[in-house]
């Protein structure tokens, strides 16, 4: 059942919402825009941005540590492993990496929960959703989602594009045109469609003045003429969308991941932030769960995933909306500092979370530390140096915290509604 104060928050919120210019424009919004990617199953980090090697007379932790060294690149360490020297040598400068994040569970649903809301109950939005209510809720798909978790608190609606479909995604934008034809042919002729819009605003509008309504339907109507009046938005979307010749294409990653349409993923995400249309989605990879012949099967994905990211700041330099860009990166948790009976890994919940802007001033940087065996160490939330005495293990609150702070959405009606109480501030942003 809800409390009696969080459903008056929720109510002020909304009233919050529906006392804005019902005018809006989408496309006037040129705020900071928001990708997460979800490296779903558990990524390895210890063959990434937090790289270990063998310890004499101890479990073998990696194998390519028998036969290679950890790099460097800027400031930052690396794992001679998949495609990560060519990621780290071009985006050293514009990364950020938190290692030592502790998940505090081997459960998948319970490490995307903490990971994503930065608590470990249900209940909290993802940063997305909360980021995309605190920055420009009237969007009209302000918060994407193409899969993995997206809890939205009640604050936001999400807006699903499963499987990156073009045809399907195109049925949404353009609900009178047949979406597999190469040329329009609407289901209703345009002078057809006009008397049905000027009907539905029409009703709508009766709904909203008449003050014998019930306030909940008024606002119902408010928000779905607002939702009509935005239909713009979509078109602009929609015609800016290439012909699937210019698509990427699928990668097959194997039996074990499948194939992965992370890059069209990518791809519709910033062309609804150029569009006007969206300032924040959730992207996922699957396929990280690496219980069985792990190197095998996480190399070609850890490969596909740092390719992906390499294209995803290409295409949006390429769209001109990259210094606008902010890029979050973290999975469910991480993989054992040692390999099953099955030359697997299993669950381990001392993890990273990777932070990607362009020209950022806290780039190059590393953050937090695990001992040799993957054990996080407590770090110093003033200092950020590691500390015994006077640290605190880092957990996804911590991160979550510090990244509404940079935002500058710590204090928005939204983020008041889900507070992070009893949490230090790690200024991991400088």
């Amino acid at each position: 059942m809800i409390k009696r104060r969080r459903l008056l928050q929720l109510a002020s919120l909304l009233s919050a919402g529906a006392a804005m210019p019902k005018l809006y424009a989408a496309s006037q919004y040129n705020g900071r825009l928001l990708i997460t990617l979800q490296a779903s199953g558990g990524w390895d980090v210890s063959s990434f941005c937090d790289p270990k090697v063998n310890i004499p007379g101890e479990l073998e932790i990696t194998r390519w540590s028998n036969s290679g060294e950890i790099q460097t690149a800027g400031n930052i360490q690396y794992a001679p492993y998949a495609n990560n020297q060519a990621f780290f040598d071009k985006y050293h400068n514009d990364t950020l990496i938190i290692n030592g994040v502790d998940a505090q569970t081997n459960a998948h649903s319970v490490g995307e929960l903490h990971n994503w809301s930065g608590r470990n109950s249900s209940g909290y939005p993802t940063l997305s959703a909360l980021f995309a209510a605190s920055q420009a809720p009237e969007m009209p798909m302000s918060y994407l989602s193409f899969g993995g978790f997206n809890a939205t608190g009640g604050i936001i609606r999400s807006s699903r594009i499963e499987g990156a479909d073009r045809n399907a995604l195109t049925t949404v934008l353009r609900p009178n045109q047949v979406p597999w034809e190469a040329a329009e042919h609407p289901l209703q002729v345009k002078a057809q469609m006009t008397m049905i819009r000027a009907a539905q605003e029409a009703r709508l509008q009766s709904i909203i003045v008449d003050d014998t309504q019930l306030p909940l339907r008024q606002l119902n109507a408010s928000a779905y003429s607002e939702s009509l009046r935005s239909k713009d938005d979509l078109f602009a979307f929609a015609d800016i969308i290439p012909d699937e010749s210019a698509f990427p294409s699928d990668t097959d990653l194997g039996r074990f991941a499948g194939v992965s349409t992370l890059q069209k993923q990518m791809m519709f995400a910033l062309l609804a932030f150029k569009s006007g249309t969206a300032c924040s989605a959730d992207l996922v990879q699957f396929g990280f769960d690496t219980h069985a012949d792990h190197d095998s099967n996480h190399e070609p994905l850890m490969a596909h995933t740092t390719d992906s990211l390499d294209y995803l700041w290409s295409y949006a330099d390429e769209l001109g909306i990259a210094d606008r860009l902010t890029v979050v990166v973290a999975s469910d948790f991480s993989r054992t500092p040692f390999y099953n009976g099955f030359e697997g890994k299993d669950h381990w919940p001392i993890g990273s979370v990777m932070v990607m802007e362009r020209n950022a001033a806290w780039g190059n940087q590393v953050v937090g530390a695990t001992d040799g065996a993957q054990n996080a160490l407590e770090i110093n939330p003033s200092t950020l140096m590691q500390d015994n005495s006077s640290g605190t293990i880092i957990y996804p609150k911590h991160v979550h915290k510090a990244l509404r702070n940079y935002f500058g959405i710590n204090n928005s009606a939204a983020s008041q509604l889900f507070p992070l109480s009893n949490t230090e501030t790690f200024n991991f942003f400088g």
